[in-house]
């Protein structure tokens, strides 16, 4: 009888444990959250009014000339649309990297072009290093695209964002024939594509650049530059360089996001803050460069709403960051310029 007394009572006492440990939050658990997408203004969902979109693509993968456009279901204009050209990062060549801002903006009615300027594969990565060439198949491209919308585009209402090297060719678009855009969103520019490039493999190519300097004086477009206070790519300085080299451009501003550790998962605005490739992008290029991004506040509160607002017509924005599951602001962008 004391012997079953005994284990009765140790059953109790293990039973009582691991319900206090099951009780008891884990540290991530408890860690506060990143606000959602905001319910109205910029990168909000305020002014959804399609629900899926139509994606179309021509050229050649491997010859650098691929392209894909997205028309929404219903056209923002009714029976034409304004155009947004999507300019990728240096081997960020697939749309589904960013296919988190492409729904956004298809939500909202507008047609996306998205070209493809860099060669396909590993063999592309250490042959096509030529920015010009690459500049030039992006804006023939985006041509082919423009061309086959017919009246769906407006063109008249053509805007232009770039990731990173995207972000260079977009300052460059306009000295180099590409077609007339009404404004500029320049995410991440990086002025020296090599940096992305590991050193190893840098010592194996030799990047032809555009002259920027020469190039940034035809773009005479409102313009908005992003960066990010953790961007060891193309840091923040290049942003202002490049905000300096924009001479004609009647307007122009530069924000810096800014990182917050508030919570998890923290903010981290680097490099890879302007994509959404949820584990899309292969392993190599996520280690390259450092990491994978998932839709988060930044997209909505930073990257896409700095891009709604310019295609509203505005110059510059305030930015609604939100706050911490735990009433806390989450650190808002610092402009720069």
């Amino acid at each position: 009888m004391q012997t079953r007394r005994v284990r009765r009572a140790l059953l109790a006492a293990l039973v009582a444990s691991v319900l206090m440990v099951a009780a008891v939050p884990s540290a991530h658990a408890a860690s506060p959250r990143q606000p959602g997408q905001p319910a109205t203004g910029f990168g909000s969902s305020q002014g959804y009014i399609a629900t899926g979109a139509t994606r179309y693509e021509t050229g050649s993968g491997s010859a650098g000339t691929r392209v894909w456009w997205y028309v929404p279901n219903r056209l923002r204009n009714g029976s034409s649309a304004p155009v947004v050209v999507f300019l990728h990062g240096f081997m960020l060549l697939a749309p589904e990297i960013y296919k988190g801002h492409i729904d956004h903006l298809t939500r909202q009615g507008y047609i996306v072009i998205f070209p493809q300027f860099n060669k396909g594969g590993l063999i592309g990565l250490l042959t096509d290093t030529d920015q010009n060439q690459m500049l030039a198949r992006a804006i023939s491209a985006t041509n082919v695209a423009l061309d086959r919308l017919g009246t769906k585009a407006d063109r008249s209402q053509v805007h232009l964002y770039g990731h990173s090297l995207g972000g260079l060719m977009g300052a460059s678009w306009l000295a180099r024939g590409g077609a007339p855009i009404r404004s500029a969103t320049l995410a991440n520019p990086s002025l020296d594509a090599g940096a992305a490039i590991p050193s190893f493999v840098r010592s194996l190519v030799r990047i032809t650049p555009i002259d920027i300097a020469t190039t940034a004086r035809a773009h005479t477009v409102r313009t908005i530059i992003l960066t990010g206070d953790r961007d060891t790519i193309a840091k923040p300085a290049e942003s202002l360089t490049l905000a300096g080299l924009l001479s004609a451009a009647p307007s122009k501003v530069v924000y810096q996001a800014s990182s917050d550790a508030t919570g998890s998962p923290e903010i981290k605005a680097d490099h890879m803050a302007p994509i959404q490739d949820d584990g899309w992008l292969p392993g190599f290029l996520a280690e390259l460069f450092g990491g994978t991004g998932e839709q988060d506040t930044l997209d909505w509160r930073v990257y896409y709403a700095a891009l709604d607002a310019n295609l509203a017509g505005q110059a510059t924005l305030t930015f609604d960051m939100g706050t911490w599951s735990n009433g806390v602001p989450v650190a808002a962008p610092v402009q720069l310029v």
